[in-house]
């Protein structure tokens, strides 16, 4: 028990240090990069559907194959009781 406060202790402290004193430049980066080329890239009439649906569109789609599988999988489990 002791191990495992003193191994989540260690991981807190290095989350801690690298969100104090890391460089925060990229998220900034990212950004202007949506701002100015996502509507020429995909086409999307505005920032959050580009996103949403030009960048993330496989991710969106494997989200959408796992919650589907996982809602026929309690239907069956649950099934109807004849």
């Amino acid at each position: 028990m002791l191990f495992h406060i003193l191994i989540i202790a260690v991981f807190s402290l290095l989350l801690i240090f690298a969100l104090i004193f890391a460089d925060h430049r990229a998220p900034d980066t990212a950004k202007q990069f949506l701002l100015e080329k996502s509507h020429i890239e995909t086409g999307a009439a505005n920032l959050v559907t580009a996103i949403y649906l030009g960048y993330r569109a496989f991710d969106t789609l494997g989200e959408t194959i796992v919650l589907i599988s996982s809602v026929t999988g309690v239907v069956f489990l649950m099934g109807s009781r004849e």
